[in-house]
């Protein structure tokens, strides 16, 4: 069966609690890793959103400062590592930009290291990446396609996964042939689900990937299944278990 990974980034608001009981629930649901992104938002916010007023649990503030807020921190980061060596589940960090990258070898000793798809067209962040983490993940993009198909087989350490643009994204959005595509570029594949269903992502099982990756979050909101209760995750393993029976394997 692919591996499972449970991503859980979204609206965490670096609110230990929130980290703990979702950390705790991705290891209690079978996961084979626990995914958590880093972002720097002075970079990775337009300018024209930076100093729009948001509602927040810290009240009304403008974007930027919400978002400075809810990144991971240095303590939360160290309570994080402590309870993954504890329970025994890796931990792989999304990365957004080299600033982010250079956080992540600074405040933890992660060698595991995924580029975020909203840097999919970052190549500056890819050899950033190739030169200072042991294991890449990187997200298919235009990039990828303009480089030699054997310069990227080479790179053992490399893996590349397909995600759809929205979340959630329509069924008729998820463009899951791709996945054949980057077949030819690396041994290594993996998918991020963003459907609004578990369904489709749990067909990509069919498709040989090496891991598959899915929101985790708390209780069910705006974003659909696109992100999961800690139970639709479970039925998600669950799932992906039955279909790995049925294939023979």
């Amino acid at each position: 069966m692919a591996k499972l990974y449970a991503n859980i980034s979204i609206g965490h608001e670096n609110d230990w609690q929130v980290l703990e009981k979702r950390i705790i629930a991705a290891a209690q649901c079978h996961s084979d890793a626990i995914v958590i992104s880093k972002a720097t938002p002075d970079i990775t916010i337009p300018k024209n959103k930076k100093y729009v007023s948001i509602n927040s649990k810290w009240g009304h503030l403008p974007y930027i400062d919400v978002a400075k807020r809810s990144e991971v921190d240095e303590l939360n980061a160290r309570k994080i590592k402590n309870l993954t060596e504890d329970i025994g589940i890796p931990i792989i960090w999304s990365i957004t930009d080299t600033e982010a990258g250079a956080w992540v070898i600074e405040n933890t000793d992660c060698r595991d290291i995924k580029i975020h798809f909203d840097a999919r067209n970052d190549f500056d962040l890819w050899k950033f990446c190739e030169e200072r983490f042991e294991k890449i993940s990187v997200p298919f993009g235009s990039i990828i396609e303009t480089q030699k198909p054997k310069l990227w087989k080479l790179k053992e350490n490399v893996s590349i996964y397909h995600a759809a643009y929205k979340m959630p994204s329509p069924i008729e959005s998820l463009n899951l042939d791709k996945i054949e595509i980057i077949k030819e570029y690396s041994n290594f594949i993996g998918y991020e689900g963003r459907s609004a269903d578990i369904y489709p992502d749990c067909a990509v099982e069919l498709k040989n990937v090496d891991f598959i990756e899915k929101y985790l979050g708390d209780e069910a909101g705006d974003l659909g299944e696109a992100v999961l209760t800690p139970e639709r995750f479970y039925d998600m393993f669950i799932n992906l278990n039955q279909i790995e029976i049925a294939n023979g394997k």
